[in-house]
């Protein structure tokens, strides 16, 4: 089979909306479309040549992300999900990203958010950017407003995360301040160079074997595991400000719509996935921070989430 130039890789639930679904298939272009399904569900049927669903042996987001994305052949790679919308032209905007912008390795979406139901926001004609991406005037690290990505539309450079940043010991009593800034952790939402990806999901893969068979599969938080392993890997310590793609200035080429009231959004526990990037980069002191900082927020979010099912649970 000939190479696809975009892979779409989307981990589903169960009840996902058939509009949804139809609004994908319109997508444009050379793409591949990767479906994968928790246990026990009936893949959607399907005559598309590009969708290929799979159904994931466990259920969460690692397995089914990491499933989907070791399976995806395409030049590039982007991952949503199963209520998030793309533009049916992000393909051909892709290919112009990446063709005026060759050093980068992402591409990071601009998104819209809206309420559950929100019939309105299905119908809004998409609006694309211009043909020419480097007439789009830039906001640079540099800057002293980064606020000016958002009020003058403005792209933005996205630099590699800053692993070369030390320890900080005072993380330990109010958390860390090295995340904050124009660099990305997450994964998600973003347009990656392929053959980068599927590099870095071996080192993850490897990471999660304990000893012998025995495997450590935490159930949630693939996508700042992903995001920062890869920059971690691919970090140049005599490029410590390299930058590695731009967020696209509005208007959004991804909405967002919020979950159904059944499938509510909660805290997750990170620091059970972060435990494998600390095991894959322990010589960086971001990661330390990081890592660090979870543990420190662990029992805040172990009480919430106690709290959140005594609410629900009927009396």
């Amino acid at each position: 089979m000939a190479k696809p130039f975009l892979s779409i890789v989307v981990p589903m639930r169960e009840g996902f909306s058939t509009h949804w679904f139809e609004e994908l298939l319109k997508v444009q272009g050379d793409v591949e479309f990767i479906l994968i399904h928790p246990p026990g569900v009936q893949p959607e049927p399907c005559e598309d040549r590009r969708m290929r669903q799979l159904v994931s042996p466990f259920r969460g987001e690692i397995i089914q992300r990491l499933s989907g994305l070791i399976n995806a052949t395409g030049q590039y790679v982007l991952t949503f999900n199963c209520d998030e919308y793309i533009n049916p032209e992000l393909p051909a905007l892709t290919k112009r990203y990446f063709q005026q912008f060759p050093d980068s390795w992402m591409m990071r979406l601009s998104k819209q958010d809206f309420p559950y139901g929100d019939e309105a926001a299905f119908h809004q004609p998409w609006i694309n950017l211009p043909e020419d991406l480097t007439a789009i005037p830039v906001c640079r690290k540099d800057d002293n407003n980064l606020r000016l990505y958002e009020k003058e539309n403005r792209m933005m450079e996205v630099p590699i995360a800053p692993m070369h940043n030390k320890f900080d010991i005072a993380c330990i009593l109010r958390g860390r301040r090295d995340h904050f800034g124009p660099h990305a952790e997450n994964f998600d939402k973003k347009v990656w160079i392929n053959a980068m990806v599927q590099e870095t999901l071996q080192d993850i893969i490897g990471g999660l074997t304990l000893t012998g068979p025995i495997k450590y599969l935490p159930f949630w938080c693939l996508d700042r595991l992903l995001g920062l392993s890869l920059q971690a890997k691919f970090y140049d310590n005599r490029k410590p400000d390299q930058v590695i793609g731009h967020k696209l200035p509005y208007p959004a080429q991804l909405r967002v719509e919020d979950n159904p009231p059944e499938y509510r959004r909660q805290g997750r526990f990170y620091i059970f996935a972060e435990i494998i990037l600390l095991r894959l980069f322990p010589q960086y002191g971001y990661i330390w921070n990081l890592v660090i900082h979870q543990i420190r927020e662990f029992p805040v979010r172990a009480l919430l989430s106690l709290q959140r099912k005594f609410v629900s649970t009927p009396s």
